[in-house]
């Protein structure tokens, strides 16, 4: 097969680039310069990912058992890493600096690869593809973090170069050899290595035997390639065993791993609708390349380039498919989908498919395009690169932040996590070692159900400062009354590259004595209604609670929701007596409603501080409280015309739509007021702008012609209760798709709505 895939390849040179053997080889040297050159002057200031951590903690004392890092422990790469450590002195610089070193040897593994896999002619098709490749976004950027990705990758494609070099079944047996000892950098090394090395055997004419594919001959020679990789392998596995205390403890360190891995990640395998192949497809194919544009370019070039490479020469498609395939089928399977690194082998065969793919373009203008799509990814990989060198990562800014924040508080505060996060930080805490911030106790994380445990706190009697971290896709925090957060994001202009990193992005709340908070069975968000309904709790299953700050006084209480009975519903909130008299009982028609109190001739005694409300419905009637506040800042609430509010659990972006005309309802110690609104393009559903007309009464106080995205910030006039906004377009979704049987009016969809103090 080596000399038929060479014979083949020759008649492709016309169809290549140019034939320079000696500029080609040249090349990589230069590229791997270059790729040094915008690399080395960016350092990561921090760890990044649950990895990274147990990577650093490995380097500093290695311990499989206490994951250190976690199995299947990676010895050579620790090894590694230590020998690079004793030279810069730190964790954190030695990992990066072994990626970077990592990421230049292997643009010339890759360069090596190309050539002996579909060019063997030495042409600058391999070096198209190796550009390519090198400059994807997804090796551009994954080469700058301290993790073990590149240097697998970069010793798997050596190995694989080796392995379609060899022409003897010793130099095979040192290519498995090789290959087992490589996969003590990354066990995924395997699944790049072992299937080409069998490939190789059965299929090239070096390893046949005179009389031809004799069976025992074949057996003897794959036993014998087995037995070499299990030889590279027990270099490193036998002591990995021993140091980690034996086979049954280096067992329970690896099955714990793998249990936890199934139960707490996204996979494939078990998480298998249409939405998650196509996110699985996604992250494999797209997300390498940053944006979708290039990604289509790329995708298409190496469509292209496959039909192509299988007509000219279907020996370097097998050999292609044997190196790549059944990583593919692993990382689709079996990893998670989201952590988009996971995807960086992919990105050499897309490549090679690219090249060969661009040479069909005629007047030789397909190397123009392969440069300017090297230039496109390099851009958006070295931006990302410099980016991430700018600052530390989430978590541990917050973790700065906070250490800053405790030392200002007059008590110690508690810690409120979710359940993402409380999992997220152990290892951070754990590499801080003791520099994190002091905090009185750590509240526990029941699963959707997190802030009922502060809220068991401040029911109890518990008033020191509360500090939330919450994953920003969740709304549970929405049943407890806070500020704004301190939030903290990934500053990339390719947040996809991380995609997958734990911890990943996160939002802080300082709760010191919040205005309200609620107990189970409310409906405030789609989340927490979805949780209620689950635990059948709600006022149509008994009364719900809440509990509302003394400082009430001279404030107003807003509640709202939805009675989905076709009769009216009496909603009833029993309250301490001075609060009662203020608070008479709703009757709720089919649909929504809301209502706002006066509190000002509320008077409250000192003690308790917080007062329990019980909100119940009348029997057989079927009522959620979607709205509530309370307090002496600006209250408002959403009246006839606007629809529930609706959430994507993906992006944790939520939204209400607007029907031809809706009312906002507010109440405000302030004089003077402002309503912001947030609103998607109106010609993202209708075929032109749509006109919106904010009234305070009979009084028009906005009118404008909206065609885009638009923030508005429109003055109240003085005294004015009620704010209606109006809209002259409208559809209703089932009117657009047989699939859904919709008929809301749906007007303008939107984000953000609040009535706001003018200062």
């Amino acid at each position: 097969m080596t000399d038929d895939v060479a014979r083949r390849n020759r008649g492709t040179s016309r169809a290549g680039f140019v034939s320079a053997s000696s500029a080609s080889s040249a090349l990589p040297v230069v590229i791997l310069l270059v790729f040094l050159g915008f690399h080395l002057p960016y350092f990561p200031k921090s760890l990044e990912d649950l990895d990274s951590i147990n990577f650093a903690l490995g380097v500093r004392q290695y311990n499989v058992a206490e994951h250190q890092p976690h199995p299947p422990g990676y010895p050579l790469y620790i090894l590694a890493a230590k020998a690079i450590r004793a030279v810069v002195g730190s964790e954190l610089t030695a990992l990066s600096l072994f990626s970077i070193i990592a990421g230049a040897l292997g643009v010339v593994a890759i360069a090596a690869l190309a050539r002996r896999i579909a060019n063997r002619d030495g042409g600058m098709t391999a070096m198209a593809a190796t550009l390519v490749a090198m400059t994807s976004p997804l090796y551009w950027f994954t080469a700058a973090r301290p993790l073990s990705d590149v240097p697998g990758l970069a010793a798997a494609v050596a190995v694989q170069a080796v392995t379609l070099a060899a022409a003897t079944p010793r130099a095979l047996y040192a290519a498995g050899f090789c290959a087992g000892l490589a996969t003590g950098l990354r066990f995924q090394v395997a699944w790049l290595t072992a299937p080409l090395l069998v490939t190789q055997l059965l299929v090239a004419r070096p390893f046949e035997g005179r009389d031809g594919r004799d069976p025992k001959r074949v057996a003897l020679l794959l036993l014998s390639l087995a037995g070499a990789f299990i030889a590279g392998a027990l270099v490193w596995a036998v002591p990995l065993v021993a140091i980690t205390g034996g086979p049954k403890a280096y067992w329970a360190a690896l099955s714990f791993q793998g249990s936890a891995d199934i139960a707490n990640i996204q996979i494939l395998w078990t998480h298998h609708g249409v939405r998650d192949v196509a996110d699985a497809l996604y992250y494999a194919f797209v997300a390498p390349w940053a944006t979708w544009p290039i990604a289509a370019i790329v995708l298409t070039l190496a469509a292209f380039g496959l039909v192509t490479l299988a007509w000219r020469s279907l020996e370097s498609v097998v050999l292609i498919a044997a190196a790549f395939l059944p990583y593919f089928a692993f990382d689709l399977l079996f990893q998670e989908t989201f952590t988009s690194r996971y995807a960086l082998p992919l990105v050499i065969p897309m490549a090679i498919f690219a090249a060969h793919g661009a040479a069909l373009l005629p007047w030789r203008s397909g190397f123009v395009v392969l440069i300017a799509i090297a230039i496109a990814d390099a851009h958006a990989g070295g931006t990302s690169v410099a980016a991430f060198a700018r600052q530390k990562a989430p978590a541990f800014r917050l973790l700065d932040d906070m250490r800053g924040v405790a030392e200002a508080e007059r008590q110690l505060p508690v810690l409120a996590m979710d359940r993402k996060q409380a999992f997220d930080f152990r290892r951070p805490l754990v590499w801080v070692d003791g520099a994190g911030p002091r905090v009185a106790r750590t509240l526990a994380a029941p699963p959707q159900h997190e802030w009922l445990e502060a809220v068991k706190y401040w029911s109890g009697g518990g008033r020191a400062p509360v500090w939330f971290v919450v994953d920003p896709r969740r709304t549970t925090i929405d049943l407890v009354q806070h500020g704004e957060p301190a939030r903290y994001r990934w500053s990339l202009p390719h947040g996809v590259l991380v995609g997958g990193a734990r911890p990943d992005e996160m939002d802080f709340y300082h709760v010191d004595a919040p205005d309200w908070f609620v107990g189970e069975g409310w409906a405030l968000t789609p989340e927490a209604a979805g949780v209620a309904e689950t635990d059948r709790r709600g006022p149509s299953f008994g009364p719900v609670e809440a509990w509302v700050s003394r400082r009430l006084a001279g404030g107003t209480l807003m509640i709202g929701g939805r009675n989905f009975s076709a009769a009216p519903a009496t909603v009833t909130i029993e309250a301490p007596a001075a609060l009662q008299t203020l608070l008479p009982s709703i009757t709720a028609g089919p649909g929504a409603f809301v209502r706002l109190f006066a509190l000002t001739t509320l008077e409250l005694p000192p003690d308790p501080d917080y007062h329990k409300l019980l909100v119940r419905a009348s029997a057989g009637t079927r009522v959620a409280i979607e709205q509530f506040d309370a307090g002496s800042r600006p209250i408002f609430g959403y009246g006839a015309g606007w629809h529930e509010q609706e959430f994507n659990p993906r992006t944790g972006r939520r939204w209400r739509w607007l029907s031809e005309r809706g009312e906002l309802r507010f109440a405000s110690p302030a004089p003077r007021l402002t309503l912001h609104v947030e609103g998607e393009n109106p010609t993202t559903y209708f075929s032109h702008g749509s006109r919106l007309v904010a009234r305070a009464g009979d009084r028009v106080i906005f009118d404008d012609v909206l065609a885009s995205d638009f923030t508005l910030d429109i003055p109240v006039p003085d005294g004015a209760e009620v704010i209606s906004l109006e809209t002259d377009q409208v559809f209703q979704p089932a009117d657009r798709s047989r699939k859904s049987g919709d008929r809301r009016h749906l007007g303008l969809r939107i984000f953000k709505c609040e009535v706001r103090p003018v200062s």
